[in-house]
């Protein structure tokens, strides 16, 4: 009987975003980052830092923790901005595809 409770299926199951693999705690430190971040730097500036300036960023916290330094929180550090190049990188692409149609208008009204 134990077996088979343990095989059922149950239906969030089949979503397609399953929230129950994300851990509340890191969600939770994430959100304590990026609300001092705001606070020490007003204003959202991160979404006019490039992507690859984030990815760098993201990296270097990264390699931080796994050389051994523990002096401030790199996995969170290196999250953030992992999500911050992430945002940035679909703003980009919304950017460029708005410029895409723009061009392909002012082509189309120019012949």
């Amino acid at each position: 009987m134990m077996n088979e409770k343990k095989n059922q299926e149950f239906p969030q199951d089949s979503e397609s975003n399953e929230y129950r693999y994300i851990s509340a705690d890191w969600l939770d430190e994430i959100a304590v980052g990026l609300t001092a971040g705001a606070a020490k730097h007003p204003g959202e500036t991160w979404k006019i830092i490039p992507t690859d300036e984030h990815l760098a960023r993201a990296m270097r916290h990264i390699n931080l923790y796994r050389t051994g330094d523990r002096s401030e929180p790199h996995l969170i550090n290196a999250s953030m901005r992992l999500m911050m190049a992430y945002c940035t990188s679909i703003e980009a692409d919304s950017i460029w595809t708005k410029i895409g149609k723009i061009l392909a208008n002012v082509r189309a009204n120019s012949r």
